[in-house]
């Protein structure tokens, strides 16, 4: 895709930190654990078996700012659950009346990284997203799931 954005390469809208360190190895990938992250991007779009699935695409707070890929299918309860609680939007063990897909952009969380092999690359992969122990950031009862 023309508009998606090589590891290395800064977007037209990127920011700069305070502090710019040499750029990202070649063949970088984080080690795996626990990173804070920022989501820069959610795609609404179906899955191969047809279902509505979120293409979110994250950037680490790690030292080069490594961008993942990682894709929520709406059929999987739990893993909203989780991200959502990740971001803050919802309380662990409290219903969240609607899920507010529209903030997601720009939001923040922890989640682990695991990785996985294929053939003879190396990939990072989401493990799980962990969980805030603060106040949802935002009121989210305007929201519906069905406006996905």
């Amino acid at each position: 895709m023309a508009d998606e954005i090589r590891n290395n390469e800064l977007d037209w809208d990127s920011g700069l930190p305070a502090v710019v360190s040499e750029s990202m190895p070649e063949n970088y990938i984080p080690e795996e654990g626990e990173y804070g992250f920022t989501v820069r991007d959610m795609e609404k779009t179906f899955s191969k078996a047809g279902n509505k699935m979120a293409k979110l695409s994250i950037v680490l707070d790690d030292q080069y700012h490594y961008k993942v890929t990682d894709y929520i299918v709406l059929t999987q309860a739990w893993k909203c659950a989780q991200f959502f609680e990740a971001l803050g939007f919802k309380k662990k063990g409290v219903a969240l009346p609607r899920m507010p897909w529209d903030q997601v952009p720009g939001a923040h969380g922890r989640l682990t990284i695991k990785h996985e092999e294929y053939g003879d690359k190396v990939y990072c992969k989401v493990s799980e997203y962990v969980c805030s122990e603060e106040e949802p950031s935002a009121d989210t009862n305007d929201i519906s799931p069905f406006d996905f």
